[in-house]
This record gives structure tokens, sequence and C-alpha cells, in this order.
């Protein structure tokens, strides 16, 4: 039997699987000069910021399974879907930082791995299965003769083969239709980040070296390396370092100063970090103004809502269908056949202000989408007796048709 097939190897189970670390799969020197893998990359504001504001997003959103077919469906909290997917995938974790670490492998690597631990076959109830995420860097996608996929796990000196169905993978984005796995963005862009973090070198450097004399000293007649060295150091203690910035200067016995070096301003060194965010936002696929980055040469002025609606749209939107349609296409989670499917509550991340969401709720009263006791759920408030009537009619001082019907008949 394999490490993972029976019950009583749980404990060598979760001691393979535990122990997230930043996946280090593709380490790459770039040309600027800089170190280009994933640990690095996070670094950086401006991807660091980003990373985290989608994968917490998306761990914000609760994963609700429903029963049927739209627009007549239900939620269906009776299934065991419902707490493994909405609640505690597994023993360790909850919903939301499970969520968030397969959002963080799809984000890092361009793939994500879920281990479906199983207590017994066929699934009967919630206790029979577990989804635990695996460390992308830890799994190798293969096919056999046949032309069928199959993994192969390593982990700690040990390495196992293990069917396809018994791992969920989630592809991400990749540039060959049809390819069998997701491309790692921090590999497709090395280039472009590594010109990011020479940037940030550079500025390093900069404050570290000094900032307001560089250029040459002159010594007339000669003089020996010895002496050149003494005056180095000491015109380097004096002067170099952020703590000496603009510190006046002073040379004897001839000594001269010939100035070389370029400021800050004469360097666009503003106008590179500002290109080099919106770059990584680009590289992200996250709205600029999500991270508080201005464009600089738009010319338009976007308000945080529009910012945010277009996040959870454009931005969001296909990162989660991406997830929905993984986990909907997986026998064992949703059986052919069944009536079951997920799907990510994106108005959970959407709480507009309060008198925005009052005035949404009553258009949506008054067009007869939401009864005033759904409102009212949504606010977390109880219901009220009379309140699960849709309105017929258009509000403006028309009856509610089935209310006044009823009230007739009697």
């Amino acid at each position: 039997m394999g490490l993972f097939r029976r019950k009583k190897k749980e404990i060598e189970q979760r001691d393979w699987l535990s122990g997230w670390e930043i996946p280090q799969r593709t380490p790459y020197w770039s040309t600027a000069g800089p170190y280009v893998d994933t640990a690095n990359t996070v670094g950086l504001s401006t991807a660091g910021a980003a990373l985290k504001l989608v994968t917490e997003t998306i761990g914000m959103m609760p994963l609700k399974v429903y029963r049927g077919e739209k627009p007549e469906v239900v939620e269906a909290r009776s299934a065991w879907q419902w707490f493994r997917l909405n609640e505690t995938p597994n023993e360790d974790q909850s919903a939301y930082t499970f969520w968030q670490d397969v959002a963080t492998s799809i984000e890092t690597d361009g793939n994500a791995y879920i281990w479906k631990a199983f207590a017994r076959r066929p699934v009967q109830d919630e206790g029979d299965l577990q989804l635990f995420v695996i460390n992308p860097a830890d799994v190798f996608l293969k096919r056999d003769d046949q032309g069928r996929k199959y993994y192969e796990l390593r982990r700690r000196g040990q390495s196992e083969r293990v069917s396809a169905s018994q791992i969920l993978h989630i592809r991400g984005w990749a540039i060959t239709p049809g390819a069998d796995l997701g491309v790692s963005l921090i590999t497709l862009y090395r280039e472009t980040i590594g010109a990011a973090l020479a940037a940030r070198d550079y500025s390093s450097q900069f404050y570290s070296n000094g900032t307001s004399v560089p250029g040459f000293i002159t010594i007339p007649g000669p003089a020996n390396q010895e002496d050149l060295d003494r005056f180095a150091a000491e015109w380097q203690q004096r002067h170099g370092g952020l703590s000496n910035a603009h510190r006046p200067g002073m040379l004897g016995n001839g000594a001269g100063w010939i100035s070389t070096g370029m400021s800050q301003r004469d360097a666009q060194y503003i106008e590179t970090q500002r290109f080099s965010a919106e770059e990584i936002a680009r590289i992200m696929r996250v709205t600029p103004g999500m991270l508080g980055i201005v464009p600089g040469n738009s010319g338009q002025i976007t308000s945080p809502e529009n910012d945010f609606d277009r996040f959870l749209q454009a931005d969001l939107g296909p990162r989660i269908r991406r997830i929905e349609m993984a986990l909907m296409n997986d026998a064992d989670l949703f059986p052919s056949g069944g009536n079951l499917f997920p799907e990510f509550m994106t108005a959970a991340v959407l709480r507009p202000s309060f008198t925005v969401r009052m005035s949404a709720y009553v258009d949506a009263i008054q067009a007869g989408v939401y009864t005033q006791n759904e409102a009212r759920e949504k606010e977390n408030l109880p219901p009220k007796e009379g309140g699960d009537e849709l309105q017929q009619t258009p509000v403006g001082g028309a009856p509610n048709l089935v209310t006044a019907q009823g009230d007739a008949n009697e």
C-alpha cells in the first residue's frame, strides 16, 4: 500500500503535507543582476501587496454549495460538500486559510494541488473526505506510455507515484492551449521583475553611499596608493551614509573636487519606481488603484468604488471561476449526474457604505427582487412577520398585488 492509502497512515500523511513553504521552483539570475525567485518577488512592496490582496480576498469569500439549476437553486447546507468547502476542508485548517493557500499556489507557481484524503470509499458523509493543499514545489505531473496522467510526490527524500484521481489539480493560466501545467508569472516576467528588484537595490545603495557629493577627489602631485586609500577611507567615514548627507566637505593641500554623479531626480528614480509598480500590477493582474497606484500618464482619476468593481469582476472573476470549474469537474467532490454545484459568494467582500446598501435594498425590494426578510438576512437581522412576500407592482401608491388579493379574498 502507498504512503497515503490507509487511515492508519494519517500521521505520516499530515507530516508529508505540513510545513507550507513558498515554492522555490523558478530561481533565475536576471540580466539586471538580482536573483529572481518567489521570495524576492514578494519582497517587492507592490508584488507582495498584490499577492496578499488577491489571495486574502479569495479567502474571505464563502464557497457555498447549491442544489438545483439556476434560477431555481437552494443552499445545500445538508450536503457534506458544504461542510468541507465552506467551513472546514480538513481538521487543521479553516476554509479561509485553505482557499488562501490554494490561491497563493496558483499566483506564484501557476498551479494548485489538493490532496484528497479518503478514510473509506465510497464517500458517504462529511467525515469521509478531507482536503489538503500540497506545496506545488513537491508535485511533478507526468504521463505514462499510454498518455495517462499521474503525479510524482517528492518530500524529505521520499518519492511516490500516485494516480491522477488522488489529486485535484487546479491549473492556472497557460501559454500553450491544452497544456498540462499553468505557467508561473514569476518565471514568465522574470526580466521585468529583475529590473524592479535592481531599482530597489539601487535605492538602497544610493542612500548607503551618500546622496550629496558623488565625484572624484583630485590631489596635486604624485601620491602613493596607501595615501589615496587612507584619504578615501576618511572621506567615506565623514561623508558616507544617510546620516552624513549634505554635510559640508573640506579639502586641503591643493586637493580639489570634480562632480560626476547624478542626483535621484537626474536619474528619474521616482519615475522608474512608479513605472515598476505599474508593471508589477499589470503582471499580477490587479487594478492599480487597489494598490494605491495612480498611473502617471493616464490622466484618469477613478473612484475607489469603480476600482473595486473592476477588481472584483475583471481581476478576481476569472480566478474564482477557474477554481469553481475545477471543483465541479472532480468526480469525487461532485459526482456526475448530481445536482450540486459550488459558487463563491462575491457579495461577501462587496460591502458598500450603510447608505448605499440601504438604498440598494429599497430598490431591490420595490422591484420585486428581494423580500424584506432577504434584505434583513444580509444585514444579520432577524426576519419579521409578513416580510417574505415579494413586491409585485411598482411602488408609488400601488398595493402589493399578492397581498391585496389575499385581503380581498378574506
